[in-house]
C-alpha cells in the first residue's frame, strides 16, 4: 500500500512534470490528518476529542456501509469494544445501512474536497490550473491506494496534531497550554512526552 506522500508525489508529478515541494507537502499534511475525519481544534481537548471520535466512527461506518463487524476490521478493535464506542457517542449503524453510499465514490469525493481546499491557497498559476484540470483523476488516484486508518493510529494522530497546534498557539508555554485546553498540566506533559512532541 503507496503511503500518501508517494501518492501525492507520483500524482503531482504526472500532470505538472514538476516537483512542487509545497504544495505536495500541503496536500499530504491535509490529507493524512482530514482523510476520515474532521476536527475543531478551537475547541477544548476533551470535546474535539470526542468529536473526533465521532466523525471518525461516522465515516467509518460509511465506508463499511453500517457493517459493525467490516468497520471493527478497519479500525483494528475489537466488534464489541466498537458496539461500546458507538453506543457511547450515540451513533446509529442504521442510518449508515440506509444511506448505502459506494465507499469508492465517497472516498473520492472527500479526497477532491480536500486537494480543492488546499490548491485554493495557492497561486493560480498554469501548473496549478493544469492540476484543477485534472482533480478528478488525481482524486481516483490517491482515494484507491489509501490504506484503512487504525482507531489507534486515528487517535493518536488526532492528540498529536491537536496539543502541537495548542502548543504553538500559546507560544509552547505548557501551563498556559494546559489551561486554554482545559487539561491537567501533567496530563499534557505526558501527553507530549508519549507523542514524542519536541
Amino acid at each position: 500500500m503507496k503511503s500518501i506522500s508517494a501518492l501525492i508525489d507520483s500524482a503531482v508529478k504526472k500532470f505538472t512534470d514538476e516537483d512542487m515541494p509545497k504544495l505536495r507537502k500541503n496536500l499530504s499534511s491535509n490529507l493524512e490528518f482530514r482523510l476520515l475525519f474532521h476536527i475543531d481544534l478551537t475547541k477544548p481537548f476533551k470535546e474535539a476529542k470526542k468529536d473526533f471520535l465521532k466523525n471518525y466512527f461516522n465515516d467509518l461506518l460509511t465506508l463499511s456501509l453500517g457493517n459493525i463487524s467490516l468497520a471493527a476490521k478497519k479500525a483494528q478493535v475489537h466488534r464489541r469494544h466498537l458496539h461500546r464506542i458507538i453506543n457511547q457517542l450515540k451513533i446509529d449503524p442504521e442510518e449508515h445501512k440506509r444511506e448505502l453510499l459506494k465507499p469508492k465514490q465517497y472516498m473520492k469525493e472527500y479526497v477532491s474536497d480536500i486537494v480543492e481546499e488546499t490548491l485554493d491557497d495557492f497561486e493560480q498559476t498554469d501548473k496549478i490550473k493544469n492540476i484543477y484540470s485534472n482533480l478528478d483523476d488525481i482524486s481516483q488516484v490517491i482515494a484507491e491506494h489509501i490504506k484503512n486508518m487504525s482507531y489507534e493510529e486515528a487517535l493518536e494522530l488526532f492528540e498529536k496534531e491537536y496539543i502541537e497546534k495548542a502548543l504553538k498557539e500559546n507560544n509552547y508555554n505548557v501551563q498556559k497550554t494546559a489551561e486554554s485546553i482545559s487539561i491537567n498540566e501533567r496530563t499534557l506533559y505526558r501527553k507530549i512526552n508519549k507523542l514524542g512532541i519536541a
